[in-house]
């Protein structure tokens, strides 16, 4: 699957110490950390609301330049997210947008229409959405995964939905 960039959503956040023994580099301290790897650019983002931690990570691929998210360019998915692990993990969802329309190709799938502009494919291990257009875009798609389960078998459920 192709890719312009994908996020992870945590509940928690991990220290300052943790990231940059982890290897990040602080951007703007206890908010913003930034890693690259090979080709790509992975952004470590926290947010915090009172004593309240949470995180995101994005992954795209490796630019200096502030471009819309409409200009950046296609990475293999896979590829990128794979680049990012190196031990088990479990993010509280993940969501990966594209600018290919896979609409036709989940409906034969099986998925069902949700609301407006949204298709779900729903197990007892799966709960996955795909909005078209995506909320950021109308020349956007994008795969939301609120069960995620190990990130390091993210990419193989994909491929086990037929998502490729």
């Amino acid at each position: 699957m192709k890719a312009i960039l994908f996020k992870v959503n945590m509940t928690t956040a991990f220290t300052d110490a943790q990231l940059v023994k982890s290897g990040w580099q602080v951007e703007e301290f206890d908010k913003l950390y930034t890693r690259t790897k090979g080709k790509y650019k992975y952004s470590y983002i926290i947010k915090s609301f009172g004593k309240i931690r949470v995180s995101e990570m994005r992954g795209q691929l490796n630019t200096e330049e502030k471009i819309s998210l409409e200009q950046l360019s296609e990475f293999n998915f896979d590829e990128g997210w794979s680049n990012l692990w190196n031990k088990s993990f479990t993010p509280e969802s993940v969501e990966i947008l594209t600018k290919e329309n896979i609409f036709e190709t989940l409906i034969e799938n099986g998925w069902k229409p949700a609301v407006l502009g949204v298709i779900e494919y729903v197990s007892d291990d799966n709960n996955l959405s795909y909005y078209y257009p995506a909320p950021e875009g109308e020349s956007l798609y994008k795969l939301v995964d609120d069960n995620p389960e190990d990130a390091l078998k993210f990419s193989n459920k994909l491929r086990d939905l037929n998502i490729q």
